[in-house]
């Protein structure tokens, strides 16, 4: 004679997936136009779980902005247990600024009793960037002498890419002796 009975066993998995990001990716260029960049290239993270890998995702954003982002990649496995690892992006702003300078100035008269103009109206350039204008000067003097003067106009972007542009300033003696 025999006797049985059933007994259950339960195997809980309590080791966590192995993940390892892929490199991180440096000196993505800006797309053109834009203060970001889109279709990055991340690559493939690699793996590993004894029961079985279900997905490996991570947060990478559509749109890269410039400067540095950090992708998070998540596996999970088969009875739900995850583990994470960082990449790094970096975008590059590799764009610089525009500018149009104001029309050149002609026939300035010079102040009386003296070989030099003041005061001289020079207008505003037109500037854009991709990432953002920080700054637009010149180099003009307070007085422009009698005679062409060049002025030069700079536009910094946010990221400190210059452009420049040249502006004439024209200055004549009407006075009699």
């Amino acid at each position: 004679r025999t006797a049985t009975c059933d007994q259950t066993v339960t195997v809980v998995d309590t080791q966590n997936p192995t993940i390892t990001c892929p490199a991180d990716v440096l000196n993505v260029p800006a797309d053109a136009g834009q203060c970001y960049a889109t279709g990055v290239a991340l690559g493939t993270p690699t793996t590993a779980d004894h029961c079985g890998v279900a997905t490996v995702t991570n947060n990478a954003p559509v749109q890269f902005p410039v400067g540095t982002t950090t992708v998070t990649w998540t596996v999970t496995d088969v009875n739900g247990r995850t583990a994470t690892c960082n990449q790094s992006v970096t975008v590059v702003d590799t764009q610089n600024p525009t500018i149009a300078c104001p029309p050149n100035v002609t026939n300035v008269p010079a102040n009386a009793g003296v070989c030099y103009a003041t005061g001289v109206a020079l207008g505003t350039p037109t500037t854009a960037d991709n990432c953002g204008v920080a700054t637009v000067t010149n180099n003009a003097p307070v007085q422009f002498p009698v005679g062409t003067t060049t002025v030069t106009w700079t536009v910094t972007d946010v990221h400190g890419r210059t452009a420049t542009c040249d502006q004439t300033v024209t200055v004549v003696d009407t006075q009699n002796p």
